[in-house]
């Protein structure tokens, strides 16, 4: 161990075992949390082809769907449901008629109809011709993401070269999504399991730490493991105030990946770069792979984020 690098960040040191302890229930919390404000339309909503998941506000990871979008007569579909809550509209609000085959959507400013087969759509009791018509596929209805978009007050925008969807409040500014693509592109194409780099050190739960690595290790890192009263396995921070982020992405992506798959590490290291500045704030956020708990967080003000591995 004396070989290995100490180096050290208070808040994120303190963070270790706070997280620990803290995890779950912030875990519960962060799921409670809406990301639409009553009545307001999503700022940004970002849907991948090929990709069950979806990005709302820049926010990730993701929120995960069963069944992805795809495109069928030129036209992108999603499953009614996931496409009604993307577009901030909450169960209720979306209804289905069994009798008629007929899906629902009501939101603040408009309610929208629309039937499998049928290619209409009705807002506000207005009929509009549509050049496709919803359908079933997979035991699932699927509509026409744009018609359904813009019939609740969106702007829709296509990027051919990155398959995908983006939508926002008609009559705003196209917003940035790049980095809600990189993460939706980061979803499809995980990481391979990497090996450590050079001379490193095996902690008691069987991860290898290069010796020469730039991450904020604990001391007690090797009281972690197997018999841990908060089942903590690891736990270790990125260092903002060193200048080598990129060999710490690495490092940290290295380390995760010898006992968490490939995707799970993706959406974890995605989060964990949207903060390269004290100033910005990391919710915490929780990931389930391969029997373990992986959390991550940065409050604002600090000079750190923290990775903490649980097993289950």
């Amino acid at each position: 161990m004396s070989k290995l690098k100490l180096n050290v960040i208070t808040i994120v040191l303190v963070l270790t075992m706070a997280m620990v302890v803290a995890g779950p229930a912030l875990a519960e919390q962060a799921e409670q949390i809406d990301v639409y404000e009553k009545e307001m339309l999503v700022k940004s909503l970002v849907f991948k082809i090929g990709v069950p998941y979806y990005v709302v506000n820049g926010q990730t990871p993701g929120v995960k769907m069963d069944v992805a979008p795809f495109i069928q007569s030129g036209r992108t579909f999603v499953p009614v449901r996931f496409l009604g809550n993307a577009l901030g509209l909450d169960d209720s609000k979306i209804t289905w008629d069994n009798g008629t085959n007929t899906a629902t959507l009501a939101g603040s400013a408009a309610t929208l109809q629309l039937t499998i087969g049928k290619a209409q759509i009705s807002i506000n009791g207005q009929n509009k011709a549509m050049d496709v018509a919803p359908l079933l596929a997979s035991g699932r209805t699927f509509l026409p993401a744009r018609y359904v978009a813009e019939g609740l007050g969106y702007q829709v925008g296509w990027d051919e070269a990155a398959q995908t969807v983006v939508c926002w409040p008609a009559g705003e500014p196209k917003p940035d999504v790049a980095s809600a693509v990189n993460y939706l592109v980061s979803v499809v194409n995980p990481t391979l399991p990497q090996q450590p780099k050079g001379e490193t050190l095996t902690t008691r739960a069987g991860y290898r730490i290069p010796i020469d690595t730039k991450l904020v290790i604990p001391k007690d890192i090797n009281e972690l493991g197997p018999g841990d009263p908060n089942k903590c396995e690891l736990g270790f921070g990125i260092d903002l105030t060193k200048s080598e982020l990129a060999s710490q992405w690495n490092d940290a992506s290295s380390i995760l990946s010898q006992k968490i798959n490939g995707q799970t590490v993706n959406e974890v290291m995605a989060y964990v770069k949207q903060k390269t500045d004290w100033k910005q704030v990391l919710v915490f956020q929780q990931w389930e792979s391969n029997g373990k708990k992986i959390g991550v967080n940065s409050p604002g003000g600090s000079d750190g984020v923290q990775i903490t591995v649980w097993y289950k």
